[in-house]
């Protein structure tokens, strides 16, 4: 395995099973609640271990999820225009 660094390491890869995926959830000033979570997709064991703790050091390959609960009054309609619901201003063709 390449290490991020350019240093090769031998490394395995470890089977696991997700035993629990909590969201963590945060409650922003404006009342917006975001929840957070990573999914692991894979875990390699490599080689080096901890110099502090002698535990072996562990690579994880993860993505991470957002969901966002936001009020109305602070969205926006795509490709920039107003809000939802709001009357759009335009000029008359023809």
């Amino acid at each position: 395995m390449r290490l991020p660094n350019g240093r090769e390491v031998e490394a395995m890869g470890v089977d696991f099973e997700t035993v629990k995926e909590d969201w963590n959830e945060y409650k922003l000033e404006d009342g917006t609640v975001l929840k957070f979570k990573t999914v692991v997709s894979s875990i390699i064991r490599t080689e080096d271990y901890d110099p502090m703790t002698g535990d072996p050091v562990y690579h994880i390959r993860s993505t991470n999820i957002l969901r966002a609960n936001v009020a109305e009054e602070l969205k926006r309609l795509p490709g920039g225009a107003g809000k939802p619901g709001e009357k759009e201003e335009g000029m008359e063709v023809g």
